[in-house]
């Protein structure tokens, strides 16, 4: 029932969402607002709207699921796509268009009888967009010269399609000029009921309209006919290259500058990104594609908020007196606000675009703003200006670096064809290194100009070290530069956050969450780490999404090598510490989440102390934790290693291998255990270098290469011998267990059975029951290997009782999962899918991706032999979702083709 309700949720948040692509954290807002989402239930409505829609929903990969909405019947959409045509229409087709996409509006609305906040956002953004439909319309109308429509119609359509009072006050201005079109006295008429029911206008350039009309200065046809021989500026300088990538940014805006010129009011956007985004160069292509709807001109000035050493910022004064000069209109005006205030004026009444480059603060944008009217401002900083979005309504852009393949198209360009076509690999190298940056894409674009394909692939190993990347990035002589662009940012940094930039680079990336980030500064002047952390974000030298801060690759070879922390205090020591850090920080908050999903693994890690740890309450927390922790974890085991901190080596990496396990990431495992055995021989007991043997033979035998795990179990086994103490002998039981799964593997019951006998005593000596359970399930599984099915489920039956008095969910899950498959074998369907289901469950909740597959691929194979294909169907269809997420696109592609043939 959850399910079936579900659906049209999930359907509609695909049809608002831009591109129709939503990301996993929308959907789990959305539909579950108070919490209880993880990615297996929305992977499972996922795969139900799949079925239902016949495959127009992809799969969430990378954090993000798209819908195939082509041809697609949807009301919303038709209106959509009608307002969107209407914008290239002449005024009557573009008013007959409107009116025509607004009967598509049904009664009630889109999203109508949808729960939770999520959407009641959405369907009051889907209003606003309403009423800009509606006053684009009556515009329109204006524009096609429908005076009478608007006199004697627009009521009744407004009663139909009701707006916001700032639309209403718009669609109100349309009316009034159209009824001085009748007689000034009509208007007069329309004013007065106006004010009887409404009250005095609140928009500036409707209230200065009221009181020309009420005082007879008010001719009709002015708006219309303007005002002649004004001189129009057209200011943009020269484009310096040529633009790759941004056509839906570009797309975007243009759709907002259209709805504001409908909407009668000035538009404010802000570019803001890293230096060498290409901001500028954004602003340039859009202003050019725009400025014929702007008949006024297009004003710019480059305030040189970044421009380097030895030039200043410029004045909002100069370049105020220069607008106004450029706009034909000489004043006495002195002081700053009173310019300001006679640039608003002239503004009111024309129709511009200005550029504002470059801006350090919000001081050098607002005197230059106007007030009313339809004209635009696209300013561009490397600051997000928080205080120019605090106090008017802006349109902020964040720039990104380009997509890949508009990056190396930027490369490509350059070379002759048949270099072009042996180059992939490098190029892709290459714009890597330079990190889809424009500015440090074009810098490399002139060394591979003329560069046969080893040139190229040379080019690429002198870019590979941050030091040589760096110097590479830079033309001596001109003010094209990666490095300098990077030093003006920085520089305007206040100490506290130029030291936690450096740290933020000595720490490894790729990104880090609050928590770690706060206990970093803490090494340093740590009480406003907070603070720093701010203006970091503000000047766009962090980028924080999804919860996490992240440096671009170029600025952290930039803080690395040029970023010197302040305080006196040797610059190695300050490096030793930021090191130790990170890396207690990241085993700390590993170990806590491994506790949780590994009670029984005990580690020798030595209280927190100040530290700050998160405290996962269930296995599922535990690992969405690790899932955002992960590739940061790698790095700083490396880290630990490349600085020869073997605690951290062998510590983190047994800490996390169970994660692991349950992500199927079984040769990264391996990788790690290798390295933490070195370490362990010469840091851990012999009981706790078993455990790593254990574990890393644990990741061979789950992988498949079963002789080198025996080798390896073979060595946690002697170990663990020839010691009476309990710690040994459970580490012996641990390990006689994982060597009889081993042979088991290999074919050889025999052994198998010997070894889960032998680790079933040692169990019931030392009092662990959960391991108890474990080894009788073991027996059991041999049993059924051997065909005893009886004896198969007494043992299995009697694991699962005991597991039942254990907080060792996994565990039961895998006795009924071994249980199941002994069903399967006396042909006992039902109670086989039964136990089934209730290992599935258990899996899920623990998120343990690579067990959950395995049992949803033994369902799918009982539902067959039932001649239940929609059933299997759908459990194949779990296992795909489940391989996808652990990158096994083998085992994908094979499973797909046995979907192909069961469709």
């Amino acid at each position: 029932m959850e399910g079936t309700l579900m659906l049209p949720r999930l359907f509609a948040l695909f049809v608002i969402s831009p591109g129709h692509r939503v990301e996993r954290e929308e959907i789990a807002y959305h539909l579950w607002p108070n919490g209880g989402a993880n990615d297996g239930l929305i992977s499972r409505h996922l795969s139900d709207l799949r079925g239902r829609l016949g495959g127009r929903v992809g799969r969430l990969l990378s954090g993000e699921c798209s819908m195939d909405l082509t041809d697609c019947r949807v009301d919303l959409l038709r209106f959509r796509n009608e307002v969107q045509r209407s914008r290239d229409l002449s005024p009557f087709a573009r008013f007959d268009a409107l009116r025509g996409a607004l009967e598509w509006w049904l009664p009630g609305g889109p999203l109508r009888g949808l729960p939770g906040a999520g959407f009641q956002l959405r369907r009051a953004e889907l209003l606003r967009e309403r009423s800009a439909a509606v006053v684009a319309c009556v515009a329109a109308a204006w524009d096609a010269g429908e005076y009478e429509w608007l006199l004697k119609e627009s009521e009744e359509f407004l009663e139909r399609f009701p707006v916001d009072r700032k639309s209403d006050e718009q669609v109100f201005r349309y009316r009034l000029l159209a009824s001085m079109e009748k007689s000034m006295r009509a208007a007069k008429q329309l004013i007065k009921h106006r004010k009887a029911t409404c009250g005095a206008p609140s928009d500036p350039e409707l209230a200065q309209l009221v009181r020309d009309i009420s005082r007879n200065r008010h001719q009709a046809g002015r708006l219309r006919t303007g005002t002649l021989s004004r001189p129009v500026p057209r200011q943009l300088p020269f484009p310096v290259r040529e633009l790759h990538g941004r056509d839906a940014d570009i797309a975007s805006m243009r759709q907002y500058l259209a709805q504001c010129r409908a909407e009668v009011r000035p538009a404010l956007i802000l570019l803001t990104g890293l230096a060498g985004v290409g901001k500028s160069a954004l602003a340039n292509r859009l202003c050019r594609m725009v400025e014929e709807e702007f008949p006024d001109g297009t004003l710019y000035a480059n305030l040189y908020g970044f421009a380097g050493e030895g030039v200043a910022p410029a004045e909002p004064g100069q370049v105020l007196r220069r607008f106004l000069s450029d706009l034909g209109l000489r004043t006495e005006a002195a002081d700053l606000d009173a310019l300001s205030s006679t640039l608003r004026t002239r503004l009111a009444s024309r129709s511009l675009i200005m550029v504002l480059d470059d801006a350090a603060h919000v001081d050098q944008v607002l005197p230059l703003l106007p007030g009313a009217g339809t004209s635009a401002v696209i300013v561009t900083s490397r600051y997000l200006l928080p205080d120019l979005s605090a106090g008017m309504d802006v349109r902020i852009c964040p720039v990104e670096p380009l997509d890949q393949e508009s990056a190396a198209e930027v490369l490509y360009a350059e070379m002759a064809p048949g270099v072009r076509d042996k180059c992939g690999a490098a190029v892709d190298r290459l714009v890597d290194l330079c990190g889809r940056l424009p500015l440090a894409l074009s810098l490399i674009a002139g060394r591979v100009r003329n560069r046969p394909p080893q040139g190229v692939a040379e080019l690429v190993t002198l870019l590979g070290k941050d030091h040589q990347r760096l110097r590479e990035l830079h033309e001596p002589g001109r003010s094209l530069s990666m490095q300098l662009a990077l030093g003006c940012s920085v520089r305007a940094l206040s100490p506290g956050a130029r030291w936690l930039l450096w740290q933020l680079a000595v720490h490894p990336g790729p990104s880090i969450d609050w928590d770690a980030a706060m206990d970093l500064g803490a090494v340093g002047p740590g009480s406003r780490t907070e603070r720093f952390l701010t203006e970091l974000i503000e000047a766009n030298l962090v980028e924080f999404a999804a919860y996490r801060y992240r440096l671009h690759d170029l600025v952290r070879a930039y803080a690395r090598l040029e970023v010197l922390p302040e305080g006196g205090e040797p610059v190695e020591e300050l490096r030793e510490r930021t090191v130790r850090q990170v890396l207690e920080h990241q085993l700390h908050n590993v170990a806590a989440c491994d506790r949780v999903i590994d009670p029984q693994r005990t580690l020798p890690i030595a209280d927190p102390g100040v530290l700050r740890v998160v405290e996962p309450d269930t296995e599922e927390r535990a690992m969405t934790y690790l899932d955002a922790e992960y590739e940061t974890v790698l790095r700083g085991i490396d880290l630990a290693a490349q600085h020869r901190l073997g605690q951290y080596v062998w510590l983190t990496s047994m800490a996390l291998v169970s994660y692991q396990w349950r992500r199927g990431r079984h040769a990264e495992a391996e990788r790690l255990l290798r390295r933490a055995l070195d370490a362990a021989r010469e840091l851990a007991t012999p009981t706790q270098q078993a455990m790593v043997y254990r574990m890393l033979a644990g990741s061979q035998i789950r992988s498949g290469s079963f002789e080198l795990g025996l080798r390896n179990v073979e060595a946690a086994v002697r170990l663990s011998s020839g010691r009476d103490d309990s710690s040994s002998r459970l580490s012996l039981a641990l390990s006689l267990h994982m060597r009889a799964a081993g042979h088991e593997r290999r074919g050889d019951l025999e052994a198998a059975e010997d070894d889960h006998r032998r680790a079933l005593r040692l169990f019931e000596s030392v009092g662990n029951t959960a391991g108890v359970a474990a080894a009788l399930n073991g027996l059991g599984t041999v049993r059924h290997a051997r065909g005893e099915h009886d004896e198969a489920l007494r043992h299995c039956g009697e694991a699962l009782r005991i597991f039942e008095t254990t907080d060792d969910t996994n565990g039961r899950a895998n006795a009924l999962t071994t249980l199941a498959g002994i069903h399967v074998s006396r042909s006992e369907r039902e109670e086989a899918l039964h136990l089934y289901e209730r290992a599935v469950r258990i899996y899920q909740g623990l998120s343990y991706w690579p067990n959950e597959a395995k049992v949803q691929f033994r369902i799918a194979g009982v539902q067959l032999s039932a001649g239940h294909t929609d059933a299997a169907v759908e459990a194949l269809e779990r296992v795909v979702v489940l391989r996808e997420f652990m990158g096994d696109d083998s085992g994908v592609r094979e499973v797909l083709e046995q979907l192909e043939s069961l469709r």
